[in-house]
């Protein structure tokens, strides 16, 4: 019998490799008239099987199908003469992920959610999607340091853009609200996401930094590093340090939505410090021993704390606090991010089995059930949930 994989004829039982993006289609002709009866329960739903005629059936999967691989375990003529005791089609992705995005509305479906949009994406180290969904930045960060350059891929074309930055790997890669780039490694690169090579905005290599977040605007990136919290001013490439900030811990980084404070976690006590950013000034102190630190698109910022929960599955605290420092909420989970008008809540990375998968709770129903996402979930800016998973390595 024959098997062709997009379009390519493939020895029956050899594994192939494909990359997914755009579907797959595989197309199966058997020697002989076959009765259908014995194909079809073992065809992948997911493909659409069609049949051209008795000999002939092919299979279109989307590029959002986690598996591809399958197998018949025996074909029967028409006739009832001839057999084909197993057919195998193994085929494999390279490596790549699964980026969806859902609408609240169909996330809490009564059917269950339903995906609005799908994209394969190829695998990077770390992967950041543009505010408005048409392109994904790929880069890898020092712990995969000798990996390709840092990339934009167009979602409609599928087209990959090489950018130039000198260095080899980085703390963190973004989006700016106007669509630049932002690279943070022993330098900070900025350009939009066709600039080769993308401008030099300023050296940083003595913080030695392991991660940064811009600011809402995009006027500064806040980077955290061996000897504390550094601002880096977008515009003019000026560099200043914290006051009071110090290394050797991630302090996670919050930014107020007006960009004039920063939170940071303070490494020596590991409560959390509000900064102004004018005055370079601790205007506020959060007591307690925080785990993480994040913004929410609600305006408020999250802090993890220990839970005391222990064991497979043990869930942290999350508690809300406004950037004056009162507390306004408590939760249990792993990481959370609330929708801008703080209805709905992102129960982000929940374990264990089968990878990590994400949740979202309506606050206005508590009785409800928290829903399940296949993945690990974000709001993006116009209130949409974005999700990566069906990760393949």
């Amino acid at each position: 019998m024959r098997i062709a994989i997009n379009g390519v004829e493939r020895a029956p039982g050899s594994e192939t490799l494909v990359d997914g993006i755009g579907g797959t289609t595989v197309v199966l002709t058997f020697p002989f008239p076959v009765d259908r009866s014995s194909v079809d329960p073992f065809l992948a739903r997911s493909g659409a099987p069609s049949w051209t005629d008795d000999r002939t059936v092919r299979l279109a999967f989307p590029e959002s199908e986690a598996s591809l691989g399958f197998k018949i375990a025996q074909v029967r003529s028409v006739d009832g003469l001839s057999s084909i005791d197993l057919v195998i089609v193994p085929i494999r992705y390279v490596s790549s992920e699964v980026l969806s995005v859902y609408t609240v509305a169909d996330a809490l479906a009564p059917g269950g959610p339903k995906v609005s949009g799908s994209w394969r994406v190829p695998v990077a180290d770390s992967v950041a999607a543009s505010p408005d969904l048409s392109r994904v930045l790929l880069f890898h960060s020092p712990r995969m340091p000798s990996g390709p350059p840092p990339r934009v891929l167009e979602l409609a074309t599928r087209s990959l853009i090489a950018l130039s930055a000198e260095d080899g790997s980085f703390a963190f890669g973004g989006w700016l609200p106007d669509g630049r780039v932002l690279l943070v490694g022993t330098s900070v690169w900025l350009g939009p996401a066709t600039a080769v090579p993308l401008r030099l905005v300023a050296d940083i290599s003595r913080v030695q930094a392991t991660s940064a977040r811009p600011s809402p605007a995009g006027s500064y990136a806040a980077v955290a590093g061996a000897d504390g919290v550094s601002l880096v001013n977008l515009r003019d490439g000026s560099v200043r340090a914290v006051t009071g900030s110090s290394g050797s811990c991630d302090p996670g980084l919050a930014w107020s939505r007006d960009e004039t404070l920063i939170a940071w976690i303070d490494c020596a006590t590991l409560a959390v410090r509000i900064t102004d950013v004018a005055t370079n000034r601790t205007v506020r102190t959060i007591d307690g021993v925080s785990r993480g630190l994040a913004a929410l698109p609600t305006g408020d910022l999250i802090i993890t704390r220990d839970s005391g929960q222990t064991g497979e599955g043990a869930r942290s605290l999350g508690v809300v606090y406004s950037f004056d420092g009162t507390e306004k909420a408590q939760y249990l989970g792993y990481a959370w991010s609330l929708s801008a008008d703080g209805r709905y809540l992102l129960n982000i990375g929940s374990c264990c089995a089968g990878g990590p998968t994400s949740t979202i709770s309506d606050l206005r129903s508590p009785g409800m059930e928290p829903v399940m996402l296949p993945g690990l979930a974000s709001w993006t800016v116009d209130g949409r949930i974005l999700v990566a998973g069906s990760f393949t390595r």
